[in-house]
């Protein structure tokens, strides 16, 4: 994963990049169709999110 540069504390870029793996994980082990759509919804804001943080800088 390419390493994010922005103004956002290191901190903060790290528990987004946490959160953006935690929630691979769960859709990896998520056999409901309603929790996955709602795991697949927030992992793309997160990663939404995340390319915003590589495009930054």
């Amino acid at each position: 994963m390419p390493r994010p540069t922005s103004s956002l504390p290191a901190h903060a870029r790290f528990a987004l990049m946490t959160h953006v793996a935690e929630l691979q994980a769960e859709l990896a082990s998520v056999s409901c169709p309603r929790e996955r759509r709602t795991i697949k919804a927030e992992l793309k804001v997160a990663r939404a999110e995340m390319a915003k943080l590589l495009t930054e800088g």
